[in-house]
């Protein structure tokens, strides 16, 4: 801790008088090096630091809205797709930042391709314009975030039900909110890297 004394502080503090810096008559010099001294000695002392107080934990995100009626009039789950191009895996990811919340990966070395949503459960089905259709899943890890997944071969005929469908597609898994996700072109991507 650095302690800075300048003469207009020792002026406002009437221990110096205004003309030439001069020592007012109040306080002789060898006075005020001993009221100097211990403020001098004070800086030069272990400074003792406390720890900040944590932060409070961020407030729990509000509770997923169950959808009902018809999947066609969900709300879009908020995000969007991005085309991640790679040799030999590829994929298309939507979700908001780095928060998958749907991904199609292609694996062309073996010409597989899985699909993930965000969350465990043992299943989930994908209903399209064309169909619906339920998954036996498992559990993996997808950057660092657990994921439900089934892994469907590139020539699956769902595939193309679920890049050509109409608007959007859902998805649902027992305990976990459903998604609604717009059909673009990313997917579809993903899954041709697959078939060439």
């Amino acid at each position: 801790m650095a302690v800075i004394i300048s003469w207009r502080g020792l002026f406002n503090a009437g221990l110096i008088s205004h003309g030439h810096a001069m020592l007012s008559p109040l306080i002789e010099p060898r006075q005020l090096a001993l009221l100097l001294l211990p403020l001098a000695l004070s800086a030069c002392g272990p400074t003792s630091t406390r720890a900040p107080a944590p932060l409070p934990p961020p407030p729990a995100p509000p509770p997923a809205p169950v959808l009902s009626g018809d999947w066609r009039d969900w709300p879009i789950t908020p995000g969007t797709w991005r085309y991640v191009p790679g040799a030999p895996v590829s994929s298309a990811r939507y979700g908001e930042a780095d928060a998958a919340q749907f991904v199609v990966r292609c694996d062309a070395a073996t010409r597989r391709v899985t699909l993930m949503r965000s969350g465990s459960a043992s299943e989930f089905t994908i209903t399209t314009s064309n169909r619906k259709a339920r998954f036996q899943a498992g559990h993996v890890e997808e950057q660092g975030r657990a994921m439900t997944a089934v892994i469907l071969n590139a020539t699956d005929a769902f595939l193309d039900d679920m890049v050509f469908s109409r608007g959007r597609i859902a998805v649902e898994a027992p305990g976990l909110p459903g998604l609604a996700i717009p059909a673009w072109a990313e997917p579809a991507r993903a899954v041709e890297d697959c078939r060439k």
